[in-house]
């Protein structure tokens, strides 16, 4: 991680040839109720006619749609001009596409996780708000990449920095020692053609299977 400071760029344009297209009013006021599966996925997303790293956090059918739906948020709200950095969107492969996990091996022969460190070891906050952060990052828990937002950092003394990091639906937080090994910010840029990067349909079909 490169800043504590969250983003603060001005949006791109929405609305150019390619980009993602927001779901229209009428389809997410449908009567009845939507069918929704939580599940955390790092995206590139199609805005201003570029890709850019947000974190899909929900699939919703709409009440007698045949489209699936996907809420993705690329930024802080706070550090957004318009106040507002996600959406919906309707879900098109070409425009919502996984970024795939980093290609990272065994450490000497052998994976290991994330450090997490003791909320009592963590620190105060600064006073300030300084520590406050906003970053897309993949963490390395349970022998196994899992999608993550860092929401602070600091350095609490003289050892390493540590980052407070959410993933798994808000459910699974801890502060991590902020190692990139096992802690790797997404970058703010991403390439549209992402080699390796399958489609998260079809998972978000199968959870949709395992609810009804």
């Amino acid at each position: 991680m490169t800043s504590a400071v969250p983003f603060s760029r001005p949006a791109p344009p929405e609305g150019l040839p390619g980009d993602a297209e927001r779901a229209p009013r009428e389809l997410m006021t449908l009567p009845g109720a939507s069918r929704d599966v939580r599940r955390w996925r790092l995206v590139e997303i199609r805005l201003g006619g570029r890709g850019r790293p947000g974190l899909l956090t929900v699939w919703r059918r709409p009440p007698g749609s045949t489209r699936w739906v996907v809420h993705v948020r690329w930024g802080d709200d706070v550090a957004t001009l318009d106040g507002q950095a996600w959406g919906w969107f309707l879900y098109s492969e070409e425009t919502v596409r996984p970024l795939p996990e980093p290609a990272v091996g065994p450490y000497f022969g052998r994976w290991r996780d994330a450090v997490t460190v003791p909320s009592e070891m963590a620190g105060s906050p600064d006073p300030g708000g300084a520590d406050r952060c906003w970053r897309l990052a993949w963490v390395l828990t349970a022998g196994r990449w899992h999608s993550g937002l860092v929401t602070a950092r600091r350095r609490p003394g003289p050892g390493p920095w540590i980052a407070h990091v959410r993933w798994g639906e808000d459910a699974q937080a801890a502060w991590v020692i902020a190692d990139t090994a096992v802690l790797q910010p997404v970058p703010a840029d991403t390439t549209s053609a992402r080699p390796g990067a399958q489609s998260p349909a079809p998972a978000a079909a199968g959870a949709d299977r395992k609810a009804r």
